[in-house]
């Protein structure tokens, strides 16, 4: 095998050559593990890093659910608070469904689930004022000390969920500039709803100002400097359906929404469009009832998660 003997000197050269900088680039960087394996072998020098032997007390996974019903979940373990870590904030769903979604997604990162009560309203109300994403924050790292002693305060990147009604929470934290400006990614499942202007119901013009924050993250996302995605369904509303707001959204990008003809993620959860854009993405769905509501929720783990894993990895 050829390869060998050039890594080899290769490997020489930079230990031993005349003073040179040494590559910022890791030598494993983009092999398959198969490929670090078989040079590992041949060369007697491991590239692929130590896995931390399993230690009950930081590997075991953890699991709280407070006074108020809010479920924090580290399905990795104290070691992951142990240092700067990442969180996702999921608003409005069942636990028994969106936790083992999060654990199959292999996203190293905390997982809290905040279920309100019913109606968009009440998520809205629970975050309207300055300083209630900042102090919810905070009980999440009181909770996070209580599942682990020695967690850390540091939280780095911010993704935020929601299904239904769940929405209403992410447009008020959006909506506030100093929030906004925490949050890496956003992923709506059959969830995006505003009203109608006054008047303009027939015409379905969309009350802009209920919209905008979306707009804005949007933007974002478009550009490549956050993470946007969005499922919805084709049930028709009073208000503005989730095909309604998504197909603002898209057009406010400029971006074409295409059909598409795909597996469905679940059964009778048949993939009719999508529009992509950067970090965008616009993933919409058939289905009418109360059942394909539903199944955007059962399918987050399929259809929403897979975009932030990708981008946190």
């Amino acid at each position: 095998m050829r390869l060998i003997p050039s890594l080899v000197l290769g490997l020489v050269t930079a230990v031993s050559g005349p003073t040179k900088e040494a590559p910022t680039v890791p030598l494993a960087a983009g092999m398959t593990k198969s490929a670090i394996a078989e040079i590992d072998q041949a060369i007697g020098i491991e590239l692929e890093p130590k896995v931390a032997a399993f230690d009950p007390k930081l590997d075991t996974p953890k699991r709280l659910v407070t006074v108020g019903g809010r479920v924090i979940a580290l399905p990795n373990g104290c070691r992951t608070v142990s240092h700067k870590f990442d969180l996702v904030v999921h608003f409005h769903g069942a636990p028994s469904s969106l936790e083992p979604a999060f654990e199959r997604s292999d996203i190293d990162a905390a997982f809290v689930i905040l279920n309100l009560g019913i109606g968009s309203g009440r998520y809205d109300e629970a975050f309207r004022y300055p300083g209630s994403f900042d102090a919810m924050l905070q009980r999440t790292r009181m909770a996070l000390h209580e599942l682990c002693p020695t967690a850390v305060d540091d939280i780095g990147r911010i993704a935020l969920s929601a299904w239904s009604a769940g929405y209403g929470a992410v447009f008020r934290i959006l909506d506030h500039e100093k929030d906004a400006a925490r949050v890496d990614a956003v992923l709506l499942a059959d969830g995006l709803h505003a009203d109608f202007e006054p008047g303009g119901a027939f015409e379905h013009r969309i009350a802009v100002e209920q919209i905008a924050p979306f707009v804005t993250f949007a933007d974002e996302a478009v550009a490549g400097k956050r993470l946007f995605a969005i499922t919805h369904s084709s049930i028709m509303t009073t208000y503005a359906s989730t095909t309604q707001t998504t197909d603002f959204l898209l057009a406010q990008e400029n971006v074409q929404r295409l059909p598409v003809n795909a597996p469905p993620p679940r059964p009778g959860m048949i993939p009719r469009s999508r529009g992509d854009a950067g970090n965008f993405h616009v993933m919409g769905f058939a289905g009418d009832d109360e059942r394909a509501h539903c199944d955007h929720l059962h399918a987050y783990g399929d259809t929403l998660l897979p975009y932030l894993k990708e981008r946190w990895h």
